[in-house]
């Protein structure tokens, strides 16, 4: 349609709207002011800076998911000009379980004491508590609420490529939920009388350090649970012979990182003057997919390693704890069982600690069995909850562990 004046007469805003449009993209002429002002050292300031001035940000010290980055240097309060192979739950022995024998004077048995293994064989866990059972795996795997978004997954022969991430529970919490539920029901079947000698701990904290020839090797490690009890475990009495492996020409510590940054100092999280401080059995988790220093998947005897430092470490805070920063062999052993699970395979042990001196002829003692399977399957089909190779001894064994004395 023609601009016509019956057209500017119907609609009169919008022409000044646009008019407006036009007129406001004219550029204004340069008046030499700012110039003739700059050459008197006048300082030239906006309107709008003036009537609404910027206010100074300052920064905020927030509490909370914003995690601060540690400037690894000297300035450091833990810093130490002498450096110190530091093993931590991120870290993994390339070796395995060789390489932790070695680093730690350990002699590998493949069975559990005699008396754990008769408990085992004489149990009997009625049917009510197998159903129960079963509900707690697909509790923790198929049926809890809460599903966040889970880690990428990676194909080997495609390592580019991107697989859409799907939602699901959380290997931590799974594990959690697990872990909690079983010793519910050996809370159950034990009764008052065994359950008042124990405790249930989350998230301890184990800090001690040793020397291996001329390094120092400090663990810090963080157990997602603890029993602990009022009397400590017996010592083993079982007769036992084996050998230590030769790793020439590795050192044991060879895939153990080096770092300025450590505490050097014993740390146990349990006070001497309270009731139940003697660790019992220890219980951590391993994330589903755990990967080593070249990011391959571990192997069984990476994941063994990891049990057994868990306990080795916790054995010798809590030695070192009763008796102080000695060395030599122990007169009373110190004794402690290590469980460790990614939910589904499970892995125990007992570490019994004869002797501070890794170097002495005098070693310590490993218990174990290879790692058992809770299950073969569980998730949905065809829109239906299912469970497939349900293995009652894992059960077993950790009730074996909790009656222990």
């Amino acid at each position: 349609m023609r601009p016509t004046n019956i057209l500017y007469a119907q609609h009169i805003g919008w022409h000044f709207k646009k008019h407006w449009q036009v007129q406001g993209k004219r550029v204004h002429r340069e008046t030499g002011a700012i110039a003739e002002l700059l050459r008197y050292n006048l300082d030239i300031k906006s309107a709008k800076k003036v009537v609404n001035p910027s206010p100074a940000r300052q920064d905020v010290h927030i509490i909370g998911p914003v995690v601060e980055t540690v400037v690894e240097n000297d300035s450091h309060q833990k810093w130490h000009n002498e450096t110190c192979r530091n093993y931590s739950d991120s870290n993994v022995l390339l070796g395995g379980l060789a390489q932790a024998q070695v680093l730690t004077n350990t002699i590998e048995i493949r069975r559990f004491p005699r008396q754990i293994e008769n408990a085992i064989e004489n149990q009997q866990i009625p049917s009510a508590v197998d159903r129960r059972i079963r509900n707690a795996i697909l509790d923790s795997h198929v049926f809890h609420a809460l599903q966040t978004k889970l880690p990428k997954t990676k194909l080997v022969d495609r390592p580019a490529f991107n697989i859409p991430r799907t939602y699901g529970i959380a290997s931590e919490r799974c594990n959690r939920l697990l872990v909690n539920k079983l010793l519910f029901e050996i809370e159950k079947l034990a009764g008052q009388s065994v359950t008042s000698r124990r405790r249930l701990l989350d998230n301890v904290t184990l800090n001690t350090s040793l020397t291996r020839k001329k390094d120092l090797v400090n663990f810090a490690i963080t157990t997602d649970k603890m029993i602990t009890s009022i009397s400590p475990l017996g010592a083993i009495s079982d007769k036992v012979e084996g050998t230590i492996p030769d790793l020439f020409p590795m050192e044991s510590t060879i895939s153990i990182p080096k770092k300025h940054i450590y505490t050097g100092e014993n740390y146990y999280s349990l006070r001497t003057e309270i009731t139940s401080t003697h660790p019992q059995t220890v219980i951590t988790y391993c994330k589903k997919g755990a990967t080593n220093l070249h990011r391959s998947v571990l192997t069984p005897s990476q994941f063994e390693s990891r049990t057994m430092l868990t306990a080795f470490a916790a054995a010798i805070s809590r030695a070192k704890h009763l008796y102080g920063i000695t060395t030599g062999t122990l007169q009373t052993p110190v004794v402690v069982q290590s469980v460790q699970t990614d939910g589904r395979t499970f892995h125990f042990g007992i570490f019994q600690l004869n002797t501070f001196d890794i170097s002495s002829n005098v070693q310590n003692y490993w218990f174990h069995r290879n790692c058992f399977d809770l299950f073969l399957e569980c998730g949905m089909k065809a829109g239906r909850p299912y469970l497939e190779g349900y293995n009652r001894e894992i059960f077993c064994i950790l009730n074996s562990f909790y009656h222990n004395i």
